[in-house]
């Protein structure tokens, strides 16, 4: 089956002509979702898509990212967990095109880590699906990791990390990252998890007053400024993981969803833990993902 395919997120638009779950032709661009006002997104569309669309007037069209957000194209409301390629494909927002041909946005996932929590999902459920895993613990490591839990196929529940995003600021905005220098020695990463382990036990005192002893350590002379950085990386990730493993049970294996550079970070902390580590890169995941949803779709 062929099928045309917009990976829209917030800084980059990728389009995809995709036959099962092979690549025959791709575009981007940097025309992401912020950088559009509404309206603009169809003519944006046509223009890197509309060959393939003429190509192909029987192929479907799918739309997935941040398109389907409030600043998207058209906002696709959350499909709620548990949900697997049944409930997505159901839950799919459609949009006009041209000559009648419509496009279908990817919704997201909502659901309740624990109650009275909220969290949301925009993207990452179609490569989850298309990992494989069946039953088991996944990561999706980025700005905002995400720990998904995956029973009989189906997206369980799932919790987001702030971890990407609050390294940035803290590096750049604050005054715990200044002291930092490069070039980074890496050491610095065992160092932070070390700090996050020791913080998981009965001595726990807390992220917030171990970000500021980050920096006291440095400004003090107890601790190499070309060590912070990689620290609080370490500190930050092995903090994610704590919390993780409270939310999800510590399981043999966690399946990683990323980039192999990324990857490692995560292999390695878990290492500690006496977890084993899978990896599925993620373009690969996204096409099987795509692939399951059109199915799904194409016999509703």
């Amino acid at each position: 089956m062929r099928f045309i395919v917009a990976d829209w997120g917030t800084t980059r638009f990728r389009g995809y002509l995709i036959e099962n779950e092979t690549i025959l032709d791709q575009v981007s661009s940097d025309e992401g979702v912020s950088a559009l006002q509404k309206g603009q997104h169809r003519d944006v569309f046509l223009k890197h898509c509309k060959q393939w669309l003429d190509a192909e007037p029987n192929a479907p069209v799918l739309l997935v990212g941040m398109v389907g957000s409030r600043e998207g194209w058209r906002e696709a409301p959350y499909a709620i967990c548990p949900a697997g390629p049944a409930e997505i494909a159901q839950a799919l927002v459609p949009v006009d095109l041209e000559n009648g041909r419509k496009a279908h946005i990817i919704p997201g996932l909502f659901c309740e880590p624990a109650p009275g929590a909220a969290d949301v999902m925009r993207g990452e459920e179609t490569l989850v699906l298309g990992t494989g895993v069946e039953n088991g613990l996944i990561c999706s490591a980025g700005t905002h990791p995400k720990w998904i839990l995956m029973r009989d196929g189906r997206i369980e529940r799932f919790a987001t990390y702030m971890t990407g995003e609050m390294y940035a600021l803290l590096r750049e905005h604050s005054m715990i990252g200044r002291p930092a220098t490069e070039p980074a020695d890496q050491k610095g990463f065992d160092l932070g998890l070390d700090a996050a382990e020791r913080n998981a036990g009965e001595a726990r005192v807390g992220l917030l007053h171990l970000l500021f002893c980050a920096r006291a350590a440095v400004v003090s002379g107890r601790m190499a400024s070309n060590l912070l950085a990689p620290y609080l990386s370490g500190l930050l990730t092995g903090d994610e993981i704590n919390g993780a493993l409270a939310q999800f049970g510590r399981p043999d294996t966690v399946t990683i969803l990323a980039s192999q550079e990324r990857a490692d970070l995560y292999v390695h902390a878990l290492a500690r833990h006496g977890i084993k580590t899978e990896l599925k890169i993620p373009q690969q995941a996204l096409l099987a993902g795509l692939a399951r949803i059109v199915r799904q779709h194409s016999q509703s």
